[in-house]
């Protein structure tokens, strides 16, 4: 295999920088035929979590100060190393334009505010799919030298649509069940800006209706992480003791100011969550929290 490309870490004074840069940038909005992405890589050692940036997180996300990391924090530690690794020569496509499709979390043990974490990250090669070209983003984050939690990020590289639209939401993502037990919560217009200071993600999209508009969007929209945040911070409080996953999978956006509704129930293997507008009949996300035991992992 090919050595792999490292990617110059911004600190985060320079996140902010780096989407000034890829909006000033000129590259395709698909991998050009016959290319692929190299192996790229993006380190980040000997981490100390910053109490006051864990605290806002807490806030912002809903997460109770228990001394431990909430089991969507590490995704936030990483961010300026993906960053880096999505704007960097050899990852030729453009950044802004990519949509989060889904997300995978293993916690494999709690992690304490206090421990020393290295982690890696890791993307190589694509996916070509009817509706675009696909790309994982790996992270793994190790304490005392052992691996403690894993997230696979897959983002699409969008292609022009052709003819009607796809059929819709699949069905094992469809209505919650009958009992389902449901909380409504209201999305403030600040919530974009709110997140973007404590994640670092100023991704424009999220910040303002006028920056928003630059890319189709009509309003701001909730990050997709954020909302993930919140479900977890809802529904598990307790398994941050165990090893568990968390799977989500993006429908469609909120869009800010709004309101929407958790729909959740207990199934077999865990949790099961969707979240929607039911008055708009719209599904934003979709996914499930298990022990990692019912995965075989």
């Amino acid at each position: 295999m090919a050595d792999a490309v490292p990617a110059q870490v911004a600190g985060p004074s320079g996140i902010a920088q780096a989407y000034v840069r890829t909006l000033l940038a000129r590259r395709p909005a698909l991998l050009p035929e016959g290319r692929t992405v190299p192996r790229i890589e993006g380190r980040r050692t000997a981490l100390r979590i910053r109490r006051s940036a864990l605290e806002g997180y807490r806030r912002v996300c809903g997460f109770p100060a228990d001394g431990r990391l909430p089991p969507t924090y590490p995704h936030v530690l990483a961010m300026g190393v993906h960053l880096a690794m999505l704007t960097a020569s050899a990852f030729p496509v453009r950044l802004l334009g990519l949509v989060h499709l889904a997300n995978h979390i293993a916690v494999h043990r709690a992690l304490s505010e206090d421990e020393t974490l290295d982690l890696i990250c890791w993307l190589e090669g694509h996916r070509e799919t009817e509706s675009g070209q696909e790309f994982q983003m790996h992270t793994e984050v190790s304490a005392s030298g052992a691996p403690a939690w894993s997230e696979t990020a897959t983002f699409l590289a969008r292609r022009p649509r052709r003819g009607a639209r796809g059929a819709g939401v699949p069905a094992d993502e469809g209505p919650p069940p009958p009992g389902a037990r449901c909380s409504v919560w209201k999305v403030a217009a600040d919530t974009g800006f709110r997140y973007a200071r404590v994640s670092g993600d100023y991704n424009p999209i999220h910040l303002a209706a006028a920056t928003a508009r630059w890319f189709g969007f009509r309003r701001a929209i909730a990050h997709g992480m954020w909302l993930l945040a919140r479900v977890v911070a809802e529904l598990a409080p307790e398994p941050r003791s165990r090893s568990f996953s968390v799977e989500v999978r993006f429908r469609r956006p909120v869009f800010l100011p709004s309101s929407v509704t958790l729909h959740h129930w207990s199934s077999p293997g865990g949790i099961e969550f969707r979240l929607g507008s039911p008055a708009a009949g719209k599904l934003h996300l979709a996914g499930s929290i298990r022990p990692l035991a019912a995965r075989g992992a």
